[in-house]
């Protein structure tokens, strides 16, 4: 696998972001009205006076960690957004200038407090307060894997940040999600426990192509970037094996990467791309994946037309043609049918619809105990198969019974025929129900003939 080690950490940048932190670090705040208020008590101000006189006339002889708890408790208990941001952009600094001050903020995690005021900024509406807690959150758990962070709500919040209309918000959740998938208890939880999250960042590069096309994408900040954020934590993903070898089947982000890589004017794009692609390729089960979305291809094509500068892409690029090229040779229209029904994801091909084609294949299906039509049938079962995929193979399924009615018992034993009725009235998707009658009719017609 091409490794994770070489990566610097991932930082949040984004200009947005960054300026209205200065706004808010140099804002003027009543802490004198809070007092008045009753909302802080006496010593709280006189130790926040003596933090603001310490940054201001930078003096290290006090030691900064001794700050983190008067600002976690305050932002535990202070309701209005101008304090809680003045407060989450000072411990955001301290833990960022100061180690003892990080590791004070991980022990307020760990025990409770911190969380809380941490994710009591997520739920205001309030994006930069948001974002510049979630960021806070996931320093701490970089810094020092605290297992008390929630991450399937700090996921959550992320997800919905994913979904905002504001191209900076979408950024800023991006590069946090990148800065978690660093530690590999949170790789697993995004595949695992947060599916919401990482199916929206699936979007989110969807509708960088999408939107490139159309001249424009909503929640993308720049094409290029979006892209590099995005495949950069799915990278990050395939460090984990059991995420590795189900990623693409469950996202199927592999065609839109080619379609990416074939367009990508900048260079980190490709190579963050051909990275994932190499890491997928490690596990057998992601080949028939790759060789369907004309991956080698690509590869071909970005050797002969395209002059990198960065010789090490150059050579990942040539080091994974060589990879694949062991596994597809010279494949016939069947294997390469077989590739894309092992990979998953069917789509509508020529083969699909060509009478020629299952005349000339129909009793390869029944091969090494009904191998092809056992396929079939998992991608029927499989609850997270797309609509085409099993519309596709509903139709392929009726091909079968058509030009093999001997199979039809076959079809039965193992539940497809079953499956296959239930998805006429189950399915909402017009297509499935549609090629789901179709096959019925041609297993029912098998059954009046026979």
């Amino acid at each position: 696998m091409v490794g994770v080690m070489d990566v610097p950490a991932a930082m949040v940048s984004n200009q947005f972001f960054d300026e209205f932190t200065d706004k808010v670090r140099v804002k003027p705040l009543p802490w004198e009205g809070y007092l008045r208020a009753g909302l802080i008590s006496g010593e709280e101000l006189q130790q926040l006076k003596d933090f603001q006189r310490q940054l201001a006339d930078g003096d290290s002889a006090e030691p900064l960690a001794g700050h983190v708890g008067l600002l976690v408790g305050l932002a535990e208990k202070l309701s209005s957004i101008d304090a809680l941001q003045y407060l989450l952009v000072a411990l955001d600094e301290l833990a960022e200038r100061d180690a003892g001050a990080a590791a004070e903020l991980a022990r307020a995690v760990e025990a409770g407090a911190g969380e809380r005021a941490l994710f009591r900024c997520m739920d205001k509406k309030d994006d930069y307060l948001g974002l510049k807690a979630s960021k806070i959150l996931a320093g701490v758990l970089v810094r020092r894997d605290v297992a008390r962070v929630g991450l399937a709500r700090l996921y959550a919040y992320l997800e919905r940040s994913l979904r905002s209309e504001l191209t900076s918000v979408v950024d800023v959740a991006l590069q946090v999600v990148q800065s978690l998938v660093r530690v590999p208890r949170a790789r697993l939880a995004l595949f695992g426990d947060a599916r919401a999250c990482l199916a929206q960042m699936a979007d989110v590069l969807r509708r960088t192509v999408a939107g490139g096309r159309a001249g424009g994408g909503r929640g993308v900040v720049a094409v290029s970037q979006t892209q590099y954020e995005v495949v950069f934590s799915l990278w990050l993903l395939t460090f984990e094996r059991s995420v590795a070898v189900a990623l693409d089947k469950r996202l199927d982000v592999v065609p839109v990467t080619v379609e990416i890589a074939r367009a990508a004017v900048k260079e980190k794009v490709v190579r963050i791309i051909v990275a994932l692609w190499t890491n997928l390729a490690q596990h057998a089960a992601n080949i028939p994946g790759l060789l369907v979305a004309r991956v080698p291809l690509c590869l071909e094509t970005l050797r002969g037309g395209r002059s990198f500068k960065d010789a090490d892409l150059r050579e990942m690029i040539v080091e994974l043609s060589d990879v694949l090229a062991g596994h597809s040779g010279v494949m016939t229209s069947w294997d390469e049918y077989v590739n894309q029904l092992r990979s998953g994801k069917l789509e509508w091909s020529a083969w699909h619809r060509s009478d020629q084609f299952w005349k000339m294949h129909v009793g390869k299906m029944d091969e090494q105990d009904h191998r092809v039509v056992r396929m079939l049938a998992q991608v029927l079962a499989d609850p997270e198969a797309t609509d085409t995929s099993v519309a596709v193979a509903c139709h392929d399924l009726s091909q079968y019974v058509r030009y093999n009615p001997e199979g039809k018992p076959f079809v039965a034993r193992i539940g497809a025929k079953q499956r296959v009725m239930a998805l006429m009235t189950e399915s909402q998707s017009p297509e499935i129900k549609y090629e789901a009658l179709m096959c019925v009719q041609q297993i029912m017609l098998n059954a009046w003939r026979n």
